[in-house]
């Protein structure tokens, strides 16, 4: 006898319900991490609407929109799961109806430090109609920036020169945990998102770093003094489930919606941690479906020393470049990449990659590539566990990119 799970797998594709069929023994003891996120309806577009018309400690963006003259919608980029089309089009209405005209209006996809994006991309986050309608660009962590101050160690803090060049400023992204920042979502959609790449390695390389915490952290307090230069900037957040449908919304003050939907992500995104660890873990990988290493991070709590941890990763295009922590050579990489060798060392004991789409590169990303082993068939996997008899203790994990333990 068995038992079957599944896992969506559904990020940027084709099919909404793309879905990972999970058949596993009956005798296995099988915890499911659930999370409230995915107990909860979906908000419609008229909820979503009412959210960012009615902002928290800032105007409307119909009112910003009334003595402004030129607008930028910024953008994440495909390692975000945010479904970003809706959102985008209720702003574009806000806009034309406080006054600004489509020929003033534009798009900024916050890639960070990772590749740009193509058009068949932007219409995955933002819609056909909006491609259509309106410039959309990819930022430049390189070049067309423009310095708005200094940080904390005294480097200059750089933006993007379109972004500077607009008076009504409007950000679109999402809040859940964060292996650096405690929570992702709020400024950090400019910084790093549209920063100069300078300016990001200044504040990421001083590792002032808190996973998956509401507290603060040196690299938070760092993002808001950064977004304080650049105000008035008008921050759309989104809360999602595990098929990254938006099942909460803050809007409004980048500060004050930011904590606003942290408090909604803890209650939403959070798992209570188990009261012993496994023997096996499985975690998915989905709305970060190309930053998996994050999901890895978070099963491996779960996991006994020495354990396998399964990571459920269907995506195509393998893992993002990342321009500041990618390898670009056999012994060398980007300002922030490490040395393999010089990593820390987790205890799990095997990665097994189940993905149909192996590469080496991907196998690289994880930070210890000498414990990867790629399993392209759900049958590769089980053979994989083969020693594991009845009794097992086993956890699946629904997307390990979104979520953390309490």
């Amino acid at each position: 006898m068995t038992k079957t799970y599944q896992v969506w797998q559904n990020a940027w594709r084709d099919d909404p319900d793309a879905r990972v069929a999970l058949e596993l023994p009956g005798s296995w003891d099988i915890t499911l991490h659930a999370v409230e996120a995915d107990r909860r309806q979906p908000l419609t577009r008229g909820q979503i609407a009412r959210r960012i018309q009615n902002p928290v400690g800032m105007p409307s963006i119909r009112e910003l929109a009334r003595s402004g003259g030129e607008a930028v919608i910024v953008f994440d980029d495909l390692s975000r799961g945010t479904p970003a089309q809706i959102p985008a089009e209720l702003a574009v209405e806000e806009l034309l109806a406080g006054g600004i005209g489509p020929e003033h209006i534009r798009f900024l996809c916050a890639l960070g430090n990772h590749a740009p994006l193509t058009r068949t991309d932007f219409v995955r986050k933002l819609g056909e109609n909006i491609v259509e309608r309106f410039p959309v660009y990819n930022h430049n962590p390189y070049e067309h920036l423009v310095k708005v101050g200094v940080d904390s160690a005294g480097e200059d803090v750089l933006i993007n020169r379109e972004f500077m060049n607009c008076d009504v400023r409007i950000g679109i992204g999402s809040v859940s945990p964060h292996p650096l920042n405690g929570f992702g979502g709020g400024g950090k959609l400019l910084f790093p998102g549209i920063a100069g790449i300078r300016t990001t390695r200044s504040n990421h390389s001083r590792r002032e770093f808190l996973p998956f915490s509401s507290r603060s952290c040196g690299l938070r307090r760092e993002i808001e003094a950064m977004t304080d230069m650049v105000r008035p900037f008008f921050k759309i957040d989104a809360v999602l489930n595990s098929k990254l449908e938006i099942v909460e919304l803050c809007a409004g003050d980048p500060y004050a919606e930011y904590y606003q939907a942290v408090g909604f992500s803890q209650e939403l995104n959070t798992m209570p941690a188990s009261a012993e660890k496994k023997d096996v873990v499985f975690v998915n990988a989905n709305a970060k479906y190309n930053e998996a290493l994050i999901a890895v991070r978070i099963g491996a709590m779960d996991l006994k020393p020495g354990g396998d941890l399964v990571l459920i990763n269907h995506c195509p295009m393998g893992q993002v470049v990342h321009y500041l922590y990618s390898a670009f050579g056999t012994s060398y990489g980007g300002p922030c990449w490490t040395p393999w060798k010089e990593r820390p060392k987790s205890d799990i004991g095997r990665v097994i990659y189940y993905t149909p789409y192996p590469d080496v590169t991907s196998r690289y990303s994880l930070n210890e590539p000498e414990k990867v082993c790629f399993a392209k068939t759900w049958e590769d996997v089980m053979d994989l566990l083969s020693g594991c008899g009845p009794g097992t203790a086993a956890s699946i994990i629904p997307d390990g990119t979104i979520s953390c333990f309490r």
